[in-house]
């Protein structure tokens, strides 16, 4: 597994964001890199499964 140095940032940002956006380039790591937080009590969630897109009406 690759060293990922936009990790701690990401944490930073979390201290006092509920919300982060991951942003960049196709296959960058942007999907792995959240999934993997979401191991420290968080949620990941996409906008690519329908269901999450309706959830809101």
């Amino acid at each position: 597994m690759f060293k990922r140095f936009i990790t701690p940032r990401v944490t930073e940002a979390l201290t006092d964001n509920p919300v982060v956006l991951i942003v960049g380039p196709r296959r960058a790591g942007k999907t792995t890199l959240a999934r993997q937080m979401t191991t420290a009590g968080r949620r990941y969630i996409t906008l690519d499964d329908q269901t999450v897109i309706f959830w809101g009406r």
